[in-house]
């Protein structure tokens, strides 16, 4: 449910001990935007500890709740090796405190350090592996089954959801999962 990468939150954590240039860490409150879906993307956050929101938003105020991240997670990378503007938008759920790399050094850090690379690439991999797992998941299984594992997942994370938050991450509205709370 909470995404979490200690292997990245181990080399950052390294480089930042050892006083890599550029690398440093912020704290943000519960609630702030860290990016906004479609925005310049002028940093890359590693997060050394809380959680963040990853969303999608449509026209008409749909949104659709791509992930929770936690510690190790990488922000922003994704718009700084492509140079295009921010997929989705990510807001702190938790108080956060991150790691910040401009964009440049962040892409100078992931040529010159191997380690650094292959976890970047990685972290990538399982992310896509696991969107579409979920995908799949929403398509093959009934929205009371995703229901049931998600309560269960977020129960286990001792995470706190609002019924919007769980009708967004499950794709519905609001007043459908309503229904399915009803029966």
């Amino acid at each position: 449910m909470i995404r979490k990468n200690l292997t990245i939150l181990g080399i950052i954590d390294g480089l930042a001990a050892a006083g890599q240039a550029g690398i440093l860490l912020r704290k943000f409150p519960k609630g702030h935007l860290l990016i906004g879906q479609g925005g310049e993307v002028g940093s890359v956050y590693f997060i050394r500890s809380g959680i963040v929101k990853c969303s999608f938003a449509e026209e008409g105020d749909k949104e659709y709740i791509l992930e929770f991240l936690g510690e190790g997670q990488i922000l922003g990378e994704i718009e700084a090796i492509s140079g295009g503007s921010a997929i989705s938008g990510v807001v702190a759920i938790t108080e956060v405190s991150v790691y910040m790399l401009d964009k440049l050094s962040f892409l100078h850090l992931l040529r010159r350090d191997e380690g650094l690379n292959r976890a970047v690439l990685e972290l990538m991999a399982r992310r896509l592996a696991d969107t579409a797992q979920r995908s799949a998941r929403q398509q093959l299984n009934p929205l009371e089954h995703s229901l049931a594992q998600l309560m269960e997942a977020l129960e286990h994370e001792q995470l706190p959801c609002t019924k919007q938050e769980l009708a967004d991450y499950l794709g519905v509205t609001v007043r459908s999962l309503n229904r399915l709370l009803k029966s």
